[in-house]
């Protein structure tokens, strides 16, 4: 029986009596396993049969690398000889193809990172995401053939059926060329994505189809960006990315069955093959805390975000990385925010209104030393809001040791900070909320009434817009007239308008606290008028969509509306 080691460079050798019957069934040793005869020459055979090309490709992909160099083969191999062309279709589908044919002749070909493992041991999950490798006691195995003799330089020949360059150095690392030589298409939707992410185009509207140049101008949203950056992705990190981005554009739309759905999909690419980013999976907890955190479970995002100081590989991430401590002591700021909303003993929430703002103002120093202005304006922007939330409900100053007022100028003018950064970096993308808590707070100072007639809401105080740009500065500049900031049912018409008109896409949390405060301030200004009674059904819309917390909140604050508006939003519902 006709053997090869791995140095072999034989002389041409008959093959008239090599075995031409399919080889049995794998074995982990080989003292009994008959010689493989691969025919490289058209047309492609293993032992007299036909074979597939592109099996055959890959199984002397793994064989060149097992004599020939250092490192098994990865995927962005395969993608690099397949996935541009075209020519093998589905990569996942050419691997499990290949698998297959490999088990029909009976050589054991392995995947993942352990070269050592039997390869009849190897979860199947995850296979196609490799790296693949030939198993040592296949090495000798096979015998490669041109015609009916071996070459004279097998390393050659292989090279040129691989289409490798037939002059490469012996031992030489690949994985790092195949990394940078991939097509970079996996980059490209990935920043289309994150750029149409930022600027809050989730899904683009539809366009006619563009040729050349201006096809590939035509943003498509965020989502597909994505979704296509997980088509090429070519290991495990790539698709984790990719996947993680498209769960926090889900979750900022508010749809908790596609973010649940993405996460588990994350979770199982985690689960299959842990990527060695810790960031990515810490940013995986911190997504389930966000999860939780909108489906009102406390508890349990208070769990998820433990569990990474917990975990001795990530919990470094919150000391080293401001990212990950951004993101976490921002979620926690919330939920200690929640906690101290809740009617409850006064001490207790007392101390998680000061817990909130501790853990604000070091998200919000974490955000700088990230170097990420778009993540500052977030927290400002809800430290404007807890600050005046805090002192109006007695949570904070129980003394009364600062003036209302000036409260009130000091919260807004955290969420001019915000909403300057935003308009000075172009950072913001859909977030209305600035606009939410800049109205909330301009109200905040109105003695609350249940019930009131129109006269005696009408008759009410709330900040004046001109008294409102005084108290900004120096952040004032993008409250200018053009916005609407002559008076607030115009800056929530203004608001609005974007979303009406296709420019940005607001979630229906978003929308409501709109409508409410578009009632509210219509009422203020012109009575029972088409634009209060517009407000009022349009809030009515709104309301079945939310959770029920939610429809809960709006339920209790439209006690501050006359009752014949209550009752038109109860009667849109």
């Amino acid at each position: 029986m006709l053997r090869m080691s791995s140095a072999a460079r034989c002389d041409s050798i008959p093959l008239d009596a090599m075995p031409d019957t399919p080889a049995p069934n794998l074995a982990p040793s080989t003292v009994d396993a008959p010689a493989l005869v691969v025919r490289l020459d058209a047309p492609q055979k293993i032992d007299a049969q036909p074979v597939r090309y592109q099996s055959l490709w890959l199984l002397m992909r793994v064989y060149y690398a097992a004599h020939y160099e250092t490192s098994p083969v990865s995927l962005a191999s395969l993608k690099i000889r397949f996935g541009q062309s075209g020519e093998a279709g589905d990569l996942r589908m050419l691997v499990s193809r290949a698998f297959s044919d490999f088990a029909r002749w009976g050589v054991a070909v392995g995947w993942g990172d352990d070269q050592l493992a039997d390869v009849r041991l190897l979860p199947t999950r995850g296979r196609g995401k490799g790296p693949f490798w030939l198993a040592r006691h296949e090495m000798s195995r096979i015998v490669v053939a041109i015609g009916d003799t071996t070459p004279g330089d097998p390393r050659r020949a292989i090279a040129a059926f691989l289409g490798l360059p037939q002059d490469a150095v012996a031992d030489t690392q690949s994985p790092a060329l195949d990394y940078v030589m991939q097509d970079i298409a996996f980059w490209h939707h990935l920043t289309l994505g994150k750029r149409d992410m930022q600027d809050g185009v989730f899904f683009a509207p539809p366009q006619a189809p563009s040729q050349g140049a201006a096809a590939r101008r035509q943003r498509t949203g965020a989502i597909p960006s994505f979704h296509a950056a997980q088509v090429c992705a070519v290991d495990d990190v790539q698709r984790g990315i990719a996947l993680l981005a498209e769960t926090i554009v889900w979750r900022r739309m508010g749809d908790a069955a596609r973010t649940k759905q993405t996460l588990a999909t994350l979770a199982a690419t985690f689960g299959a093959n842990p990527p060695g980013s810790p960031t990515l999976r810490a940013m995986h907890w911190i997504v389930q805390a966000w999860q939780a955190y909108a489906l009102r479970d406390e508890a349990g995002a208070f769990a998820h975000l433990q569990r990474i100081g917990d975990d001795a590989s990530l919990a470094p991430c919150l000391v080293y990385n401001p990212r990950i401590r951004f993101e976490s002591r921002n979620l926690q700021a919330l939920l200690h925010k929640s906690h101290a909303a809740r009617p409850g003993p006064m001490r207790a929430r007392a101390q998680s209104a000061a817990n909130a703002l501790a853990a604000f103002s070091d998200a919000l120093q974490a955000a700088f030393e990230a170097d990420s202005i778009e993540l500052a304006q977030h927290v400002a922007a809800n430290i404007g809001l807890s600050l005046w939330l805090f002192w109006q409900g007695a949570l904070i100053d129980p003394g009364r040791r600062l003036a209302a007022a000036d409260v009130q100028r000091q919260a807004l003018r955290w969420i001019g900070l915000s909403e300057w950064i935003c308009d000075r970096f172009g950072v913001g993308g859909n977030s209305v909320w600035n606009t939410v808590f800049l109205l909330r707070i301009a109200r905040g100072a109105v003695p609350v009434r249940r019930d009131p007639d129109l006269a005696t809401l009408r008759a009410s105080t709330p900040l004046a817009v001109d008294a409102f740009l005084d108290a900004v500065q120096p952040f004032g500049a993008p409250f200018s007239r053009a916005k609407g900031f002559t008076q607030w049912t115009d800056v929530v018409a203004t608001t609005l308008a974007d979303h009406e008109e296709g420019r940005v896409r607001f979630e229906p949390l978003q929308l409501a606290n709109l409508w409410f405060e578009m009632l509210w301030f219509a009422l203020h200004q012109d009575g029972d008028s088409p634009q209060a009674l517009h407000a009022a059904r349009s809030l009515g819309h709104v309301l079945p969509m939310l959770p029920p917390p939610d429809r809960r909140f709006f339920r209790d604050a439209l006690r501050l509306m006359p009752r014949d508006f209550q009752r038109e939003v109860r009667l849109a519902q």
